[in-house]
């Protein structure tokens, strides 16, 4: 499945005041908000010189998350926002991928559900 970057400030703002779906560990806080017509994900980060010190960090940060959606496949295409917490710390290391599993897990099945739910 193809990953797109959030294109606007307004399609931001669309997922940080009504997601329908979170999830979150120690690293990062996942928002999604479900897109009725959309053909892939579209994803933005949020991720601050406070958090991640080094541009290669924080550029490793959104590589490593984009590859993973990449290789989902949901039935429901969402706007995804991902929230750095702090320095993801193993972010080399193989327990990133099961954080990684666990969290995109729970979103999506949230997303599942049908609206109301």
């Amino acid at each position: 499945m193809t990953v797109i970057s959030l294109p606007s400030r307004s399609d931001f703002d669309a997922v940080f005041k009504s997601p329908d779906a979170k999830a979150s560990n120690r690293d990062f806080l996942v928002l999604a908000k479900h897109q009725e017509h959309a053909v892939s994900h579209r994803i933005g980060f949020v991720t601050s010189k406070k958090k991640i010190r080094r541009a290669v960090d924080r550029n490793r940060f959104r590589r490593i998350i984009r590859e993973y959606l990449r290789h989902q496949n949901a039935d429901r295409c969402a706007d995804i926002v991902v929230i750095a917490r702090q320095n993801p710390d193993r972010l080399w290391s193989t327990q990133y991928q099961t954080q990684l599993d666990q969290v995109f897990t729970k979103l999506f099945k949230t997303l599942q559900k049908p609206h109301g739910e």
